[in-house]
């Protein structure tokens, strides 16, 4: 068993004064600490959201001229808005089709615009994280139909958080 010993001499009349410090615990304890905090690290490290801007330019030099353009996808507790402005916005409900329904509005949408590239979502914020990802996913996967090989999604369309 290891252990340290502290020896006080006992010199001149006086007793010895000998203890054992036990060092397993301690190094016990010290290898817990680090497996925990290196276990944190990874966590941390699978949870972020990794997000980038398109590279290159745009193939349309109005991208970003008429700000009524731009897709905006509203993320409510009753279900998805899909449009350019408050005027225009399609309500999709929550129910089985939501997703599908989504896609739809979406394909239709970037099949007018094919030189937008950036839609914006507000999502409440009551929403669940796995709704936000899920709405993500649908317009990464509407962007992506078609993309040449080697092209990632996330240089063809950007999306950001109000």
């Amino acid at each position: 068993m290891g252990g340290v010993s502290t020896d006080s001499g006992g010199k001149g009349g006086r007793k010895s004064v000998d203890s054992n410090v036990n060092m397993v615990p301690m190094i016990d304890l010290l290898i817990s600490v680090i497996a925990f905090l290196l276990m944190t690290a990874v966590w941390v490290q699978t949870g972020a959201l990794q997000a980038s801007q398109p590279r290159g330019p745009s193939n349309s030099p109005e991208t970003n001229t008429n700000p009524t353009e731009q897709l905006k996808v509203v993320i409510a507790a009753t279900g998805v808005q899909v449009g350019t402005n408050p005027g225009n916005m399609t309500t999709i409900e929550n129910g089985p089709q939501k997703m599908d329904r989504l896609r739809q509005e979406l394909r239709t949408w970037h099949t007018s615009h094919q030189q937008e590239r950036e839609v914006t979502l507000q999502p409440e914020s009551t929403i669940a994280y796995n709704d936000i990802i899920e709405v993500m996913d649908a317009i990464y996967e509407v962007w992506g139909t078609g993309r040449p090989p080697g092209t990632a999604i996330r240089d063809l369309v950007t999306v950001r958080f109000m």
